[in-house]
């Protein structure tokens, strides 16, 4: 095989994404079941998300990381590193990025894969190598938040 599969989400995650995409049609009689169209669950932002379906969502994405570094890396330090849950810049896209392949996948045309192959898919790279920046984690030893500290320090002085 030259290629492999994206890997589909779990079941959890497809039934968020059709009752999301039932709103975005306009279908009320779909929503009945799913209430307001604001307390939907986003999967792409998987911190809103009830217990099952976050879980859903974080296991797909350790899927979609080992299929990103199988497809697309070809150099160890580009690599998504196997800690990425311990970085929060990184696990906030990954939901986003993992969502929109899935929608290009099964879109009726090429246009949408396009734009993630030329557009997210990239920008999420040089997003996330530079805010790793020559951190350890790139060459597979985790390194801690470098700037904790100073958010520790800057929660103790500000005013709330």
């Amino acid at each position: 095989m030259i290629v492999l599969p994206f890997p589909p989400p779990p079941l959890e995650v497809l039934r968020a994404l059709e009752l999301l995409e039932k709103a975005r049609q306009g279908d009320r009689g779909g929503l009945v079941q799913a209430g307001a169209v604001a307390d939907l669950e986003r999967p792409w932002e998987p911190a809103g998300c009830s217990g099952d379906l976050s879980s859903a969502v974080w296991s797909w994405c350790d899927d979609v990381v080992a299929w990103i570094n199988h497809e697309y890396v070809w150099r160890p330090a580009q690599m998504v590193p196997a800690c990425w849950p311990r970085h929060a810049h990184i696990a906030r896209e990954l939901p986003v990025l993992a969502v929109l392949r899935w929608e290009a996948e099964n879109a009726a045309g090429p246009q949408l894969m396009e734009e993630w192959n030329r557009y997210a898919f990239p920008m999420f790279c040089d997003r996330m190598a530079q805010r790793l920046g020559e951190s350890t984690c790139r060459t597979g030893r985790h390194q801690d938040w470098p700037a904790e500290s100073r958010y520790i320090a800057f929660l103790e002085a500000s005013p709330r």
